[in-house]
């Protein structure tokens, strides 16, 4: 018998995974939205980038799709009923024109976004090049499916153009050299289009490309952003030619995956940003599409290394599902069959975000406080011990809406059974007095992390910097592991967590050791993937 099964949590969440059978009430009969990252990698470096995409870690099958998962996703697209797929970053997808290509040719999506920087519009030859072959490949595939639509999607913004521009007198000409493109050579093509992408408050650079194009502005409601995805707002730009296309504009995300939970006017920025998009925008349900007409599709995310979350931000990250081994049914029997993902969405993020308060508001803050919508389950539910106490609070509610048979808890291993009876006040009780945090979580399951922690204690009491180092460098730990470690002691710093198993010095001296491994093991590359986690 456990004294305190939250001294275990992943035995919780094995049992309750195993054991608990739930009936779903949302039925799935319209079509639906996937985003796809199809690598992580960009070598444009824009400071607002809400991924920090960089050039660190050398292209490999986990950071960058290859062409057979690619088939996967079209396989995927296709048996999911998707409407819409939005083809972005993560990286720059255009560093892999070929599969670019395939998407194009094969997606059976109504609408297919495909985002890019347009870093290849510097060079016009070039750009003229890859629209031909984007062109080409949207008409093969359109033999077998001719009401596709593909959009071109640039992103248009101060940022970008600082990084791209090749000169100072005429930063807009790459931006200039597609439009002028789409204008001669696609102005006929309805359903293979151009589209800019823009932030709120780029109002000058908007007036800066009118007046290059001696374009008429036109106030509109975004064709493809009615219901199906909410944007902030749209414009038309009308050439003299008559050649017209939107610019789109959404809000600006102050994006922060080690974000101080001790700066309260920033957080508290950062938290009506990330509930604005979520409350307003996706109206507390972005985990399913809802369509004009009123019918449901799911709404997915599928990350580079083949990694499928079935219910956008409402996934438990120790589920696995991946396209290279699951088909649609796997992954949904996977989603709808996990008590922790149903119940959000069902339910709703507030509902999911009331329980979690009630032992760990701070898991709920730095979640949305990241202000990274792909990451907010990934921050929400890092913590076991909190995956285990919000997956018996919704078995609790599941059982009061019938969709859990009371007579099957009696068939649950006796752990789970009491856990189930108890009330939430003696949950609670339970889960502070385990007294598990973060850090034995890492020992537990962490290769290596004991002996990392080992080495803080001795540095603690030596205070001798080189040594330190070079017993660090002995691990034989990757650079993608200690970058790992090093978010987790920045976060620590920055009242993350609630950390009982170490002492005020061990805390103290968390930053500093932090600092050490950035610059003398990592050399501020930054090579850790939250949505990769471990590989």
């Amino acid at each position: 018998m456990i004294e305190n099964p939250f001294i275990y949590p992943r035995e919780i969440r094995k049992m309750i995974l195993k054991h608990v059978k739930v009936t779903p009430k949302i039925k799935f009969n319209g079509k639906g939205f996937i985003c796809a990252l199809i690598n992580s990698r960009c070598h444009i470096g824009c400071s607002h980038c809400m991924f920090a995409s960089n050039m660190d870690e050398k292209k490999n099958d986990k950071n960058t799709m290859t062409p057979k998962r690619i088939d996967k996703l079209m396989k995927l697209v296709k048996d999911s009923n998707t409407g819409y797929l939005l083809i972005s970053g993560g990286g720059e997808g255009f560093l892999e024109p070929s599969l670019m290509y395939q998407i194009v040719e094969k997606t059976s999506a109504d609408l297919t976004w495909m985002v890019t920087s347009a870093f290849w519009g510097k060079d016009k030859s070039k750009a003229i090049k890859i629209l031909n072959n984007l062109y080409k490949a949207y008409l093969d595939g359109s033999r077998y499916n001719e009401k596709r639509r593909i959009c071109i999607r640039i992103s248009f913004d101060s940022y970008h153009i600082d990084k791209l521009s090749k000169s100072n007198s005429n930063p807009l000409d790459y931006i200039i050299n597609i439009i002028r493109i789409f204008e001669s050579t696609y102005s006929h093509q309805n359903d293979f289009f151009l589209q800019l992408h823009s932030i709120e408050g780029e109002d000058k650079l908007v007036e800066q490309l009118q007046e290059k194009l001696l374009g008429i502005k036109i106030k509109t409601i975004s064709s493809i952003h009615k219901n199906e995805k909410s944007t902030e707002s749209a414009i038309s730009l009308r050439l003299p030619s008559g050649y017209i296309f939107d610019i789109t504009f959404a809000k600006l995300l102050l994006s922060d995956t080690t974000v101080d939970l001790n700066n309260k006017n920033l957080l508290e920025k950062r938290i009506k940003l990330w509930e604005r998009d979520a409350f307003i925008n996706e109206r507390n349900a972005p985990s399913y599409q809802i369509n004009s007409d009123g019918s449901i599709g799911t709404d997915m995310l599928v990350i580079y290394d083949g990694r499928v979350t079935g219910a956008w931000q409402s996934e438990m990250p120790d589920v696995s599902i991946n396209i290279d081994n699951d088909s649609y049914e796997e992954i949904m029997k996977k989603t709808l069959s996990d008590v922790g993902v149903l119940s959000t969405i069902e339910n709703g993020l507030n509902y999911r975000f009331d329980i979690i308060n009630e032992v760990s508001s701070k898991a709920s803050i730095r979640a949305k406080a990241v202000n990274i919508r792909d990451f907010t389950s990934p921050i929400l539910f890092e913590e076991d011990s909190i995956k285990a106490y919000y997956s018996i609070r919704v078995i609790q509610d599941f059982l009061d809406t019938k969709q859990i048979n009371k007579k099957d808890i009696e068939s649950y291993p006796i752990e789970l059974k009491k856990l189930i009876k108890m009330n939430k006040e003696e949950l609670q009780y339970l889960y502070h007095k385990s007294n598990y945090d973060i850090i034995k979580q890492f020992e537990e399951t962490e290769k290596g992390f004991s002996v990392f922690l080992e080495e803080i204690r001795i540095f603690l009491t030596t205070k001798d910097s080189k040594q330190f180092i070079s017993n660090l460098e002995k691990l034989e730990s990757s650079l993608y592991i200690f970058d790992k470690w090093r978010i987790l002691l920045k976060r620590i710093s920055l009242q993350w967590y609630v950390i009982t198993s170490l002492t005020i010095k061990e805390l103290d001296i968390l930053e500093e050791v932090e600092q050490l491994i950035d610059s003398k093991i990592l050399k501020g590359r930054r090579i850790y993937d939250e949505l990769l986690g471990k590989i």
